[in-house]
């Protein structure tokens, strides 16, 4: 790790230079109490010393095998082929940014339309763009498209989005003045109708699919619920679910966003990862970052242009249809590689598989009589809501502590609304869990179970 110290004298004159009269002057704008307020206690070291000392701290971190980790909520661990990181780690892909000049950038032109071609088939829509940041960045600017488009200052967000999502989507629309409103939860599932009397002229109605609680929402309802309000439908979609579930497409969604980790890009500790974004033709034009196209040269050779290349921030300033720049495109080339290994029928069999396997985890956890399920009538895609007889936080804890198994996530701290929130957790499952994960599972809560209700009483 490179390392460039600064002196007393040039920290000064740097502080001089920018108008700065201290360092504390550089974080007066970050709260307080995030603030160290003393010196790391770390004692004096030699660089051999310190990299010795780091090692051992990194010795102490635990860590699950694939099959003992049934945490979903967002970030889905799938098999990742290994001709995947090598083809990512050849230095020409390494190496390569934003395709400036298209006539010494094809290879990468290439991948980044191979890319925008496999989003298309997945969502079944007319467009995609180069890619996003990430999934919860996507569906933002996909709102921020559908109130251009619509000039309505209103959108609809269902309850049973993810809520981190939720977060970033406020915290687009708060800058520009729109109004976000919620679409009410039945259950594991989003009521639509409920709001069909009284819903209000709005810009975007939103379905997630599968939701944050893993149910497959009706696009038809959705559909029917944009109509009524003269709204852009807007699908933010697992995409692993688009191998065997309806295409955003096929039940008139207008935009399809997503997050791109579950097709091949590792979790990293949440990211960064890569979204996407599909459209109808007609929105081309309002869609953020760059389109890749595929044309021919005088001679008639076959080429790659970036056919929409908006430098949004530095050319069009504030009538910039975005902030949006760039693209995550090694992250993008991932999925690319990964969605091209597997094909039509290997995707299909990895989502068949990860709905199988969350199914049989549920149907023996609740054949064992440990668990319920919060709602049997809602169909669910590769995770699912379990009702226990104590706190999901408590076990959650005890099956990490006890039997070295991240068992889910509580729910409660996501939806305390939910009826009997504190007893809830989200399950997930995917092809990297077999039988035999799902035995330890039942088995490790079984014995917890009945000993934790035990203790209580």
């Amino acid at each position: 790790m490179a390392y460039t110290p600064h002196t007393a004298a040039d920290v000064e004159e740097m502080l001089r230079a920018i108008g700065a009269s201290s360092l504390d002057d550089l974080f007066r704008d970050v709260p307080p109490e995030l603030l160290l307020k003393k010196p790391l206690d770390f004692p004096a070291l030699t660089e051999f010393e310190t990299e010795r000392y780091f090692e051992e701290r990194a010795a102490e971190n635990r860590t699950l095998p694939a099959g003992r980790a049934f945490l979903g909520a967002g970030a889905y661990n799938h098999f990742i082929p290994a001709a995947s990181y090598y083809l990512i780690s050849r230095g020409e892909f390494m190496t390569c940014y934003t395709p400036y000049q298209a006539e010494v950038s094809q290879g990468t032109l290439q991948a980044i339309f191979e890319f925008q071609s496999h989003i298309c088939a997945l969502t079944g829509l007319d467009a995609a763009n180069a890619s996003m940041y990430d999934g919860a960045t996507a569906l933002a600017e996909a709102l921020t498209m559908a109130v251009r488009e619509k000039g309505i200052h209103l959108v609809y967000l269902p309850e049973l989005l993810h809520p981190n999502w939720r977060q970033v989507c406020e915290g687009f629309l708060r800058e520009i003045q729109v109004e976000v409103r919620t679409i009410p939860a039945r259950g594991a599932a989003t009521d639509f109708a409920a709001l069909m009397e009284s819903i209000e002229p709005a810009s975007a109605i939103v379905i997630a699919t599968p939701n944050c609680l893993g149910g497959i929402e009706d696009g038809a309802e959705a559909r029917a619920l944009a109509d009524k309000a003269g709204a852009l439908l807007v699908a933010a979609a697992n995409p692993t679910s688009l191998a065997i579930l309806a295409a955003p497409a096929d039940y008139g969604a207008d935009i399809a966003v997503g997050e791109g980790q579950a097709l091949g890009v590792p979790l990293s500790f949440g990211g960064p990862w890569a979204g996407f974004l599909a459209c109808r033709k007609s929105l081309i034009r309002k869609m953020p970052g760059r389109i890749v196209g595929q044309t021919r040269d005088k001679d008639g050779r076959a080429g790659f242009v970036l056919t929409l290349q908006t430098r949004e921030q530095h050319i069009r300033r504030d009538k910039a249809t975005s902030n949006i720049c760039t693209n995550q495109g090694l992250f993008a080339l991932m999925v690319t590689i990964y969605v091209t290994l597997l094909g039509r029928e290997g995707l299909a069999e990895v989502a068949e598989t990860s709905l199988a396997r969350t199914q049989q985890l549920a149907d023996a956890l609740v054949g064992a009589g440990v668990a319920e399920l919060y709602d049997a009538a809602t169909p669910t895609f590769h995770e699912t809501v379990l009702r226990l007889p104590i706190s999901g936080e408590e076990f959650i804890d005890r099956m990490r502590a006890e039997r070295g198994i991240l068992a889910g996530y509580p729910l409660a701290r996501w939806f305390p609304a939910l009826p009997g929130a504190e007893n809830l957790i989200l399950v997930n499952c995917t092809e990297v869990h077999t039988a035999d994960d799902i035995r330890v599972y039942t088995e490790a809560a079984s014995s917890i179970l009945p000993h934790a209700e035990a203790a209580r009483a």
